[in-house]
């Protein structure tokens, strides 16, 4: 099956389990809950359900870094039972799912006979969403989830309020750079089934998109994630840099080893170079892809946006999806946004 006919049929499983036919079979809302696969948590985190989880994956137990909405988890979450180890496409352990008695199983990733097996061979209730091809956030695949898990949650208002958020920002982002020429930039270090350097780049990548820019890696293919070639790198030369914060580590690495290739980058040697939070990890973080979206259309058309400040701006977007601000949390593990200097490994904010 290809990832696009996988992607609609995930689809059509949503949007059958959307607000109406869910609440029509007369099923209360579900309060005791378990996340499965990459991104499943987050979405609950979004609702404001997290506390209704009755286990947790291995995956969600690992320390804090790249994924936001952990930073905003209720305490004690890790002191509950293991379901598996998590991952994509993995089924929990079953007999531990049965023991926990959820209401609902709220999965993403999983196949149609991984679902299958969860509802016929353990009797659950299972939800399966989407934000998307792998790694490629998709908005009306990402909302349909978002509603759909809502109704199951009676969080219907919740994922309202969430929905109109970000519709709003990104109505916003239209209208102020509607008469902005796009500009050029490329977008290195992103992450996709681990870190990765400067030549791990996505071409589609949908903050770009929203931040009015000419993503040069656009050129090269589909959109999706891909490796280019460090000699097309220097042929496009980029005047504009950005790092996302997921393959940050890789690429100062990389330039302690080999700075004299990063010179040759006009972006590098004029001081163009800046940092954006993490745009996968365990999925894609949506609250850091509209962020960053910002951050970058301030960066690549300051005319449009002089008024805009990023911290605030950035601080208001993680309080509406996380119910608070965790970007002073993120810099404490060196993430943010702002300019990036790749001597001493150290980021600026932008005001």
């Amino acid at each position: 099956m290809t990832a696009c006919t996988r992607r609609h049929v995930l689809g059509l499983l949503v949007a059958g389990l959307a607000a109406p036919a869910w609440r029509s079979s007369g099923a209360a809302s579900a309060g005791r809950v378990l996340a499965v696969g990459p991104g499943a948590l987050r979405l609950l985190t979004y609702l404001g359900a997290a506390e209704r989880l009755v286990g947790l994956e291995d995956m969600e137990r690992r320390p804090l870094s790249t994924s936001s909405y952990r930073y905003a988890l209720p305490p004690g979450l890790a002191d509950l039972p293991s379901i598996g180890p998590g991952g994509p496409g993995r089924l929990p352990d079953l007999e531990q799912l049965l023991a926990l008695r959820p209401d609902l199983v709220a999965t993403v990733t999983l196949d149609g006979q991984q679902l299958q097996a969860l509802r016929e061979r353990a009797g659950l209730r299972v939800l399966p969403l989407n934000y998307g091809d792998t790694g490629l956030l998709r908005i009306d695949d990402l909302l349909t989830s978002l509603r759909a898990l809502a109704a199951a949650l009676g969080r219907e208002a919740r994922a309202e309020q969430l929905a109109g958020f970000l519709t709003a920002n990104l109505a916003e982002l239209r209208e102020r750079l509607a008469d902005a020429t796009p500009a050029a930039a490329y977008l290195g270090g992103v992450s996709l089934q681990g870190a990765h350097g400067l030549t791990s780049t996505q071409s589609g990548h949908l903050p770009l998109v929203w931040a009015g820019a000419d993503n040069l890696a656009d050129r090269a293919g589909p959109a999706g994630h891909f490796f280019i070639d460090r000699e097309q790198l220097l042929l496009w030369d980029p005047p504009t840099l950005f790092i996302d914060g997921g393959g940050l580590a890789g690429v100062l690495t990389e330039y302690a080893g080999n700075p004299g290739f990063y010179q040759r980058l006009q972006a590098v040697r004029e001081g163009r170079v800046y940092l954006t939070l993490p745009f996968n990890a365990y999925n894609t973080n949506v609250e850091n892809a509209l962020a960053n979206a910002w951050m970058m259309a301030r960066v690549l058309h300051p005319a449009a946006l002089a008024d805009l400040d990023v911290p605030t701006r950035a601080g208001a977007i993680m309080r509406t999806f996380l119910g608070a601000d965790v970007m002073p949390a993120l810099a404490r593990n060196g993430q943010g946004l702002g300019r990036l200097d790749l001597e001493t490994g150290q980021w600026t904010p932008l005001s």
